[in-house]
């Protein structure tokens, strides 16, 4: 079988419904929703405008994930047209992020601090995209800040839950994420993706491990067989 890599621009990712990736579809976890585009409400809210209780959610929730070195964990993944999928993600901040899908599910993510792969192992094939343009970039950048450069969707606390949905206002077709934690003490559960389709997803965390350590190998792809000139340059 003849060896693709592709560099392909956002809009045309959306359309890409055959093969795996952030989200599930049709019963397989399909590549739009790397770039799912949320339907957020347009009241976008800037810090002045919170209360001072989400104020002070925000804080922590800030402290929390900027104090994540590393994190390994099982993943669920389902979506609400059925589809299902789980495997393992490993994360090394800043910039590093790995999604290891089980079988039947061919895929593999890798983030290694400017790219985000996303590797057909079946097709042998390769996409790549810009990880600053990728919802789940909030969540390894080097340091998690809400007054820079973030728009706040909205923030909810009920039931011993808090949800804080953000979106990138630089790149607003970048998709928004809904961070899930529990409260009290606060921890990481899950997030949320919803793609233009309304089709959400929802990607669970299974006892996660924090501050571990994590192989920086599982962060390069040069086994992969990818053979392009920015696969060759990392």
């Amino acid at each position: 079988m003849t060896r693709k890599t592709m560099i392909i621009p956002r809009r045309k990712l959306l359309k890409l419904g055959a093969a795996a990736g952030l989200a599930a579809a049709g019963g397989l976890v399909t590549a739009p929703a790397l770039q799912a585009q949320n339907q957020a409400p347009q009241n976008q809210k800037p810090l002045g405008a919170l209360s001072p209780d989400q104020v002070s959610a925000l804080s922590r929730v800030e402290r929390f994930l900027n104090d994540i070195s590393t994190m390994e964990a099982r993943f669920v993944q389902t979506s609400s047209n059925g589809g299902y999928a789980e495997g393992a993600v490993f994360v090394d901040r800043p910039g590093q992020m790995r999604f290891d899908y089980d079988p039947p599910t061919p895929v593999l993510l890798i983030a290694n601090g400017l790219t985000l792969l996303y590797y057909d192992k079946e097709l042998k094939e390769a996409t790549f995209l810009p990880l600053w343009e990728t919802p789940l970039w909030f969540l390894i950048r080097e340091e998690v800040r809400f007054d820079d450069n973030v728009d706040i969707v909205g923030i909810e606390e009920a039931l011993g839950t808090l949800r804080v949905s953000l979106r990138d206002p630089d790149t607003p077709d970048g998709g928004a994420v809904t961070l899930v934690f529990t409260d009290r003490p606060l921890t990481l559960r899950k997030w949320e993706l919803t793609d233009p389709q309304g089709i959400e997803t929802q990607v669970s965390l299974v006892n996660p491990v924090y501050g571990g350590i994590i192989d920086g190998d599982l962060f390069k792809y040069g086994d992969l067989e990818v053979h392009n000139k920015r696969g060759r340059d990392r």
